[in-house]
């Protein structure tokens, strides 16, 4: 399609190209006006006459027309076609750990993102709007540079619109999800950021940070992106570095001067190897010493070490050499080896402090599903949203069947330590697997009648 003009108040469309989009209310457009691209966003014909949908249209508009930010999308018009935006050459997060997940092994990459995602919230808040529907495919890296471009405030929370938000099931807040009754906050857009990091490749450097940004209650995760920030990008302190590296200075230098002093002080003491020396000099014998000198040696000797050979003389015909006397004496100080106490031995051997082999964790994770067998079944029972009148019975019954689980569980002398165990992959598999029938439990109360 050459041109096209969707209304009068319309200027005529160069060319106008129907973009893949997943939006549940909206169609995606890219029209070039006056030689130059730009996105086209407008309702479904189903909505079109809706006019709730048309003023949350108006209301998205309104709201990203007064920010400016270089990571988030420009807003530029408002027509009776739809909005008229800037244009993004590039891809979604989700694309892109789908074709390039290489990119965030870069240390650098992966900070870049997060530093700009974090400027983009952070610009919102600080214009009393919430996003509320943060996600990788609402997250733009463009195709030059790599650059962060937020997009979609179709579901933005501000001052002067209260009543129209949204969200998605998998990166929306409990909160959202009414299994707790708390307001919206800041600390709601916090819990999609970290939900979003969670899917980055290598996020495992980031898992201290991620756990906080997902807790359950607001009141437990950072309270601001200021807060965030700190945590994931903490500010180096020069002066320490310099106080460190002046005191190993000094403490080098005092250690050299201390030797010099030892040295200077020290008395100077010549040893001499008595047989070569007595070979040399064609001495038969060492010099003689007292009687007294030779009975105390002698039995210090006998004290300390078995008897040495006597030192032969130069006029002795065969005998071993100095060498072979090296060689052949007793070590003075033989590998000292100490065996384990029986205690000792019993902390090492328990098993949650040692690495599971594959077959083991195989065989865990099928036992963890043999004990949440009964509570995935209840999950996927959906008669059971007729059977229970309320979401809290839903939940109550869900519970019951968890907690017989785990009393079953804390008798199982096999499973159990590995089930707490701290160490990985069982206690990450653990927590994820937990995590999600949670989740599923939370998310199937929410459609009981």
């Amino acid at each position: 399609m050459d041109s096209s003009q969707f209304s009068d108040s319309q200027p005529r469309f160069d060319f106008i190209e129907q973009m893949d989009s997943h939006g549940a209310t909206c169609d995606s457009f890219r029209v070039k006006i006056y030689g130059k691209l730009h996105f086209l966003k407008r309702l479904k014909k189903e909505y079109a006459g809706d006019i709730r949908y048309q003023e949350a249209l108006r209301k998205e508009f309104e709201t990203g027309y007064r920010l400016e930010h270089p990571h988030i999308v420009r807003y530029i018009s408002f027509t009776d076609d739809g909005i008229l935006m800037e244009y993004v050459d590039g891809e979604t997060l989700s694309q892109r750990v789908a074709t390039n997940p290489e990119y965030f092994e870069s240390k650098e990459n992966l900070r870049k993102f997060l530093r700009q995602l974090l400027d983009a919230v952070g610009y919102l808040h600080a214009h009393q709007t919430l996003h509320l529907d943060l996600k990788p495919d609402n997250i733009l890296l463009t195709r030059i540079n790599n650059d962060v471009k937020l997009i979609d405030l179709g579901c933005c929370y501000t001052d002067s619109f209260v009543d129209t938000h949204g969200f998605t099931d998998s990166f929306a807040a409990p909160e959202q999800l009414s299994i707790i009754h708390c307001p919206l906050s800041i600390r709601t857009d916090i819990y999609a950021i970290g939900k979003t990091m969670a899917i980055l490749p290598h996020h495992h450097i980031y898992n201290k940070v991620i756990r906080k940004c997902t807790a359950q209650f607001p009141e437990n995760r950072y309270q601001s992106i200021a807060d965030l920030k700190k945590a994931l990008f903490p500010k180096r302190k020069p002066w320490l570095w310099a106080l460190l590296a002046l005191f190993l200075v000094m403490f080098f230098l005092g250690y050299l001067l201390f030797a010099k002093n030892a040295i200077e002080r020290a008395p100077r003491k010549f040893t001499f190897n008595w047989p070569s020396v007595s070979i040399l000099c064609n001495h038969e014998s060492p010099p003689s010493e007292s009687k007294e000198t030779q009975v105390e040696n002698k039995s210090v000797q006998e004290q300390s070490q078995p008897p040495v050979q006597s030192v032969p003389s130069a006029t002795a015909k065969k005998g071993p050499s100095t060498k072979e006397q090296q060689q052949t004496a007793p070590s003075v100080l033989p590998p000292i080896k100490k065996a384990l106490s029986e205690e000792e031995q019993a902390f090492l051997d328990q098993p949650h402090l040692r690495t599971i082999t594959s077959e083991e964790f195989s065989r865990y994770k099928q036992q963890i599903d043999e004990y949440y067998r009964e509570a995935n079944a209840f999950l996927n029972d959906s008669a059971n949203h007729r059977r229970y009148p309320s979401r809290q019975a839903y939940l109550r019954r869900y519970q019951d069947i968890v907690d017989e689980t785990l009393r079953r569980i804390k008798a199982d002398d096999w499973f159990h330590p590995l089930y707490n165990s701290p160490m990985n992959p069982v206690s990450s598999y653990t927590r994820k697997y937990k995590a999600d029938l949670e989740h599923r439990a939370f998310v199937n109360s929410n459609q009981l009648p």
